[in-house]
């Protein structure tokens, strides 16, 4: 078994889990897509490559967590084609504020998670990962398989 279907597994059955609060020191993140609001997302599902207003391309992130110990976060996206699986270079932490809902779960809405090469990945299996670590340095992450889906603005590939 793959490692990233392995780690996609493994991302759905603890976002599957559901019902209580997660053990102490669990962090549990569910990763999802949506630009206004958060939808799941499910192993192979197709999402849009979205031209971005300085000439990029990306794919609508959202997520939740579980277990987090404030709102503010640091946030790690990988994004690994499949097909060669080569990962892209370190992706620096970002620092996020997840708002909190009302059972107790937060969320980040709207993340636009850009893309290398986008033209090259359309109709490409491509795994993508978001880390998130809180302020007492605990971590949890999910992975799914998505595939990009065409875009008008977008240009041809170039390998």
């Amino acid at each position: 078994m793959s490692r990233a279907l392995a780690m996609g597994l493994l991302g759905l059955a603890l976002a599957g889990c559901g019902g209580g609060d997660p053990a102490a020191g669990d962090l549990v993140v569910e990763l999802g897509t949506g630009e206004v609001g958060f939808e799941p997302l499910a192993d192979e599902q197709p999402v849009p490559l979205v031209a971005g207003p300085q000439g990029g391309h990306h794919v609508w992130l959202s997520l939740r967590a579980e277990g987090l110990a404030s709102e503010r976060a640091l946030m790690v996206i990988d994004a690994i084609p499949l097909v060669d699986g080569e990962p892209p270079p370190a992706r620096a932490p970002v620092r996020i504020f997840m708002e909190p809902m009302p059972d107790g779960r937060m969320e980040y809405i709207g993340w636009p998670a850009q893309l290398d090469d986008p033209a090259c990945l359309v109709g490409q299996r491509l795994s993508v990962r978001v880390t998130l670590t809180d302020s007492e340095g605990r971590r949890g992450s999910d992975e799914r398989i998505v595939v990009p889906q065409e875009s008008p603005l977008l240009g041809t590939c170039e390998e």
